[in-house]
């Protein structure tokens, strides 16, 4: 009897255990991904008529909306699939923790630009739109963690002549499990935004960017954490972005090249993360090539590393991606 107690004790403490580490790693995944971007998507939907071959400020993606008449709507939408290597989609500290997977993302996204409306010195575009995407994992160990992605945006894009602009608005972003269909994440987030975009030579123009978010956030709690005066609070991804990026945009021939380097720094304040702080670091590099005005092909590179303060447990992690994917968008 001592020991099929012994036994079922033990157990117990192994499911906790395995359902633990689980939602740790749950929790990692939430924190390693990426959210829809507003202006990436109105950015692929001027790209479309742009000229590969033509470097105009006026062609520099997410500087200009898209051309549209003052009394109706114009309307943009399209689709991305893409296949890549991702070092550690978990997002975790140390190598050994490290589970590398091929994953597949498919991307449906429309919008729209409300017109477009003279303001003192500036032209203001409202925008609105919406995507959504399935993240498959290819490696079985952990297609568990398979999720799909909505996101929503509403905003307003003022252009300047000078070649600048600002942005105000607010997104929404939603992962649920693809198997289990349960909301896993959620977050609201109001921002402001400039930008600032200048032709460097005949074949390349770059782009500044420069954006402050807040990310009010919400996600499953992992019951019963307590860390000193702190507790576990669903509330706890809820932070203040601050980031800086810069890229820029080369034609050679009809290829379309985009180096671009971001930094960002976040500020927490809920539950166990109240005091955190984290800097990351994002390197990348895309070719483009337009098989038609609406439908590309590009390959990628992408490096991360994110380092963590003001926790007991640690956040750091390094991850890659490399990869291929398909575009087709178009506008009306």
């Amino acid at each position: 009897m001592k020991s099929f107690t012994f036994i079922s004790t033990l157990s117990l403490l192994l499911v906790t255990f395995s359902n633990g580490q689980t939602q740790q790693q749950l929790r990692n995944r939430i924190e390693g991904s990426d959210r829809p971007d507003a202006t990436k998507q109105i950015s692929s939907s001027q790209n479309s008529s742009a000229s590969s071959s033509s470097s105009n400020p006026s062609d520099s993606g997410a500087q200009r909306p898209v051309v549209l008449k003052e009394t109706c709507i114009s309307a943009y939408f399209g689709y991305d699939s893409k296949y890549f290597y991702r070092s550690n989609p978990l997002a975790t500290d140390g190598k050994l923790k490290q589970q590398a997977t091929g994953m597949w993302t498919n991307t449906f996204y429309a919008g729209a630009g409300l017109g477009v409306f003279d303001y003192s010195d500036s032209v203001v575009t409202p925008y609105i739109g919406g995507s959504w995407t399935s993240n498959e994992y290819v490696e079985s160990e952990i297609d568990s963690f398979n999720y799909n992605s909505t996101g929503a945006y509403a905003l307003l894009l003022f252009q300047y002549g000078n070649g600048w602009s600002a942005r105000a608005g607010v997104s929404y972003a939603n992962d649920r499990s693809a198997d289990n269909d349960t909301e896993d994440y959620k977050e609201f987030q109001p921002s402001i935004g400039v930008m600032k975009s200048y032709t460097i030579n005949d074949s390349a123009t770059a782009i500044f960017d420069a954006t402050v978010g807040r990310h009010l956030a919400e996600s499953f709690v992992i019951t019963g954490l307590t860390d000193g005066s702190k507790t576990a609070s669903e509330k706890e991804l809820t932070n203040t972005e601050y980031a800086l990026s810069y890229s820029v945009n080369y034609s050679w021939n009809e290829i379309l090249i985009s180096p671009k380097y971001r930094i960002s720094y976040k500020d927490y304040d809920k539950g166990l993360n109240d005091g955190r702080s984290d800097l990351s670091h994002d390197i990348s590099v895309k070719a483009a090539y337009p098989i038609t005005d609406s439908f590309k092909l590009s390959v990628f590179y992408s490096y991360s590393t994110r380092s963590s303060d003001g926790t007991s447990i640690s956040y750091d992690y390094k991850s890659y991606d490399a990869g291929a994917g398909i575009g087709i968008n178009a506008r009306f």
